[in-house]
């Protein structure tokens, strides 16, 4: 249950399945790298790197705690088994220097990343909570329908802005009444 990446670095499965994160150097030699997760499963499904040479990373957990170390950790906001997304931010040597977890009482995802150009970052991903809470008052909920089958919403997208220390600044919602998505962002020229 572990990965040896060669030059010290061991990798260990916290649970079903966790993220991972490995730092290369430009000869190809392992840096560093990181596990993500908990007793659950995790995914990782988008990283950039920083302008002052650190790394964001964002995903989903499943699991109820995911202890990221440097006294990091992020709690999922439900207890039956749902995603919440996270977002973590690492300097450039791989040490933590915070985290957020993003979700309700329903499944939620972390899909894309970027750095804004004034500073923080714009982070993209879909929901199916009935609301999620961030810091600062800002406040997102679902604007679908239940699914008939299912009895859960369908999924919304999201976008969240960040400042650079991982303080919500902004929060949008996208969609209708049935399933709409957010897979990826870009800045455009204007700053928009």
């Amino acid at each position: 249950n572990s990965i040896d990446l060669g030059n010290g670095v061991v990798l260990n499965n916290n649970g079903d399945g966790d993220g991972i994160i490995i730092k290369y150097s430009s000869e190809g030699k392992v840096e560093w790298g990181k596990a993500v997760g908990g007793s659950d499963g995790e995914q990782i499904t988008c990283i950039i790197e920083t302008r002052d040479g650190g790394y964001i990373v964002g995903g989903y957990f499943y699991s109820s705690r995911i202890d990221l170390g440097n006294g990091e950790v992020l709690s999922n906001y439900d207890t039956r088994g749902y995603s919440d997304g996270m977002i973590i931010k690492y300097d450039s040597e791989g040490n933590v220097e915070w985290g957020k977890a993003v979700g309700g009482s329903s499944s939620d995802q972390i899909i894309c990343i970027i750095e804004t150009r004034e500073g923080g970052y714009l982070v993209g991903g879909n929901f199916r909570s009935e609301h999620i809470f961030l810091e600062n008052g800002i406040n997102l909920y679902n604007t679908s329908d239940s699914d008939p089958y299912g009895g859960e919403k369908y999924y919304n997208g999201m976008l969240i802005k960040y400042n650079n220390n991982g303080e919500a600044e902004w929060g949008k919602v996208v969609g209708g009444s049935s399933s709409d998505y957010i897979n990826c962002i870009i800045e455009t020229r204007e700053g928009g």
